[in-house]
This record gives C-alpha cells, structure tokens and sequence, in this order.
C-alpha cells in the first residue's frame, strides 16, 4: 500500500488574476485529483484561499510542487503537513470539494492558525457550507 499524505495551505488571490479563474483551478484540479487518487477541499471568499488536499505521498508531492509554482496565488503558507496518515479520509467523496463562501464565512486568519486548529476550522466550515 502506498504511503498517504495530507496537506493543508492558504494563499491570496494573485493581483490581476481575477476571481474567473477560480473555475479553472477547481476543474483541473478535479481532472488530476481524480486521477491519481487525491481527495479534498478548496475554499476561496472572493480574495483567499485555503485548500485541504490528502491522498499517495508521491502524487501528492508533485501536486504540492504544482501549487507553490502557480502564479494565480501569492502568499502561498503551508498550514498542514502530515506523511504516513494513517486514518480515513476527512473528505473522501470529493475529488475536489469546492465553496466560495462570503458573508458570515470568512477564511481570514486561517493562516495564523495553529495546524490541527487549521484543519479542524476547515473541517467544521465544510459542514456549513455548500460545497460540490
């Protein structure tokens, strides 16, 4: 079996970038989450980021490579890091979950977040949220 990571990051919205191109990062990364076995979560509010993603250590690690290149984000701060989990999933039905949340939802401060507390926040607001 192979060895499973998590990974969890908060980004902002790379100037120019504009909030149209949030459909294309999500449906790519549907298309190669799907394909190598890679499950999780993206949040953005319009201006931030916060991505939980887990699955095989050597697609994710490509994967993680992936995100810190993209110039669509800037201010890329891992939250999370953990190789060798051993427990199921927490999103193992989404290739890529997906919200755009506003109002009351807020991802500001994520990044300040201890990892566990990070995680546990994203988690408990997946239930909130319309995610699909």
């Amino acid at each position: 079996m192979h060895q499973q990571m998590c990974f969890m990051y908060c980004s902002v919205l790379a100037p120019g970038a504009g909030a149209a191109c949030v459909g294309t990062i999500v449906k790519t990364a549907r298309e190669f989450n799907g394909a190598h076995g890679i499950t999780g979560l993206l949040v953005f509010d319009g201006e931030r980021f916060c991505q939980y993603i887990e699955g095989p250590a050597s697609a994710m690690q490509v994967l993680v490579e992936k995100l810190e290149a993209d110039p669509r984000h800037t201010d890329f701060t891992p939250l999370h890091f953990e190789r060798g989990i051993d427990a199921g999933r927490r999103f193992p039905g989404w290739s890529m979950g997906y919200a755009d949340v506003g109002g009351d939802h807020t991802i500001d401060g994520m990044a300040q977040l201890a990892a566990d507390e990070a995680v546990q926040k994203l988690q408990a607001l997946s239930r909130e949220l319309d995610c699909y």
